[in-house]
């Protein structure tokens, strides 16, 4: 048995097992994992001649949000980053579908709701990035806040 390698005659376990017993493999050379299965074995033990699981299809999950996402994303508007240091966890989706919300509740006609929420959140997200940066603690006056200043990330690797 300890000739042979073919999974069909028996699994990994039983093998190292069998050569422990009989003295073919000492205690001490054993590998980190037969402890720990000894100790938790699988449900199933893997055998070769298990017969195959059934298979079942795999059903959608779709919420009512889902289609509300696809559009705002597909329009190019949620692909500012997300900070995920943030505690409050307030992302743009977030904002859009609580805008959604409202926009609904006020009777907005359907058309329009995707086109305010998505200038609302827009807005929203520029009003943040104003507020940061003006309250940024660089001082202006400072080696960093000029260098911050002359700084043209966009155009950085063109030559001058």
């Amino acid at each position: 048995m300890a000739s042979s390698r073919l999974e069909k005659i028996g699994t990994i376990f039983t093998r190292v097992e069998g050569l422990i017993t009989r003295g073919g493999m000492r205690p001490d050379d054993r590998p980190l994992w037969f402890d720990v299965y000894k100790a938790f074995p699988p449900i199933m033990e893997p055998r070769f001649a298990r017969p195959k699981p059934e298979i079942k299809p795999i059903r959608q999950i779709l919420y009512k949000e889902d289609e509300l996402r696809a559009k705002f994303h597909s329009k190019g508007h949620g692909l500012a980053a997300v900070n995920m240091l943030n505690p409050s966890g307030e992302t743009q989706t977030k904002n859009l579908i609580k805008e959604y919300e409202n926009q609904k509740a006020l009777g907005v006609p359907e058309e329009e709701i995707l086109d305010k929420c998505a200038e609302t959140v827009i807005s929203e997200r520029k009003s943040k990035a104003e507020a940061a940066r003006l309250t940024s603690n660089v001082d202006p006056q400072s080696i960093t806040g000029q260098v911050l200043a002359e700084a043209d990330i966009k155009n950085i690797f063109k030559e001058k």
